[in-house]
């Protein structure tokens, strides 16, 4: 089997007039990049990496994956997976392997994946090894522009669909904000409802480690994301001064990058995005690496991928996502979510 062809499609979205907001960016949407790659044999697979904001990203990642990935692939057997994902790192190592080129490696390697199982008639984590049937999920509803009353109403929302922990944004102004956002959640869902708190990096340590303790005293679940992404030496001095577990790594680009932060003691939960670190091959080895150190993993960002990975993982801790539409094939049940059946990264 090899592949003969590769569709790129721009999917644009127009910009929110109501966008979501965190303490460091609004979130209006931008649209994304879908790529399906075609086989002499018909089997068919397909990635997609999406972005919240840079109206302009999908067209510059279409470009960079049709110029600088495309022609790696053509011709190229999908079962030698990993190795194309090597060949994809090395040929974008001159400009640098992070931001757009990850993007594009983490679409190109989710639809070979997709390709492999679906030619084999499995899903993806029967391909790697289950552990899991059912993985545990939280609700991430809680945005920095919602007054008290909507941020009360849509924690609700998420409990009465079975939700058992929401995620709300904290990192306002001052640090009696933050506490009066979460006493605010606290007084809508109950004490028996897990709340975690992401300030996406909009804090000093020092900072950090005061509203952490704050926090700490909350009860909250974990305290996410405080300060700059690639301050090791500040999560380093959070995760020895705090109680509660520090929880990074959304914005990390590479396993090394964890595995820095693994050895510094500077993480307590790992927490790897899809389309940053290139894919669910580096999802597969962060989450290995998290497990030797035991340490949790926590999915960035939802779907049938990251609960394939979580499938296989024996750290898997929780599955972040929004509110369940009607359609959604997700069922929770106790606060879990069963993972996909269909063959490769499909539902059923």
């Amino acid at each position: 089997m090899y592949i003969t062809q590769l569709t790129i499609q721009i999917r644009r979205q127009p910009p929110s007039p109501t966008p979501k907001r965190d303490a460091l960016q609004s979130l209006p949407g931008s649209g994304s990049v879908r790529v399906e790659i075609v086989t002499n044999t018909g089997v068919t697979g397909v990635g997609e990496a999406g972005f919240g904001r840079i109206a302009g990203a999908p067209d510059a990642l279409a470009a960079l994956i049709e110029h600088e990935l495309k022609p790696l692939i053509l011709g190229q057997d999908p079962a030698f997976v990993r190795g194309l994902h090597q060949a994809m790192l090395a040929e974008t190592e001159y400009h640098g392997s992070q931001g757009l080129a990850t993007f594009g490696i983490a679409a190109l390697d989710t639809a070979l994946w997709d390709c492999l199982g679906r030619a084999n008639g499995i899903p993806c984590w029967q391909l790697w090894g289950g552990i899991h049937r059912r993985v545990p999920a939280y609700a991430m509803v809680g945005w920095l522009n919602y007054d008290d009353g909507e941020v009360q109403a849509i924690c609700r929302q998420a409990v009465d669909q079975g939700f058992r922990a929401v995620k709300i944004k904290v990192g306002f102004p001052t640090l009696q904000q933050d506490i009066q956002r979460v006493e605010v959640v606290r007084r809508a869902v109950g004490d028996a409802i897990g709340i975690m708190v992401d300030a996406n990096q909009s804090l000093t340590a020092a900072e950090a480690v005061g509203r952490g303790r704050a926090f700490e005293s909350l009860g909250c679940v974990w305290w996410e994301e405080p300060i700059p992404a690639d301050d090791i030496d500040g999560y380093a001095e959070l995760a020895r001064a705090l109680d509660i577990p520090i929880a990074t790594g959304e914005n990390l680009y590479s396993a090394a990058d964890f595995a820095r932060f693994l050895r510094r003691d500077a993480v307590d939960i790992v927490q790897p995005d899809l389309r940053r670190v290139g894919g669910p091959t580096a999802l597969l080895q962060i989450g290995s690496m998290a497990a030797a150190f035991r340490r949790p993993y926590a999915s960035h960002g939802g779907g049938p991928v990251q609960l394939n990975v979580m499938a296989c993982l024996p750290n898997a801790l929780y599955l972040e996502t929004g509110l369940i539409p009607p359609d959604s094939p997700l069922r929770l049940e106790e606060g879990t979510v069963q993972i996909p059946d269909g063959p490769g990264f499909s539902w059923a």
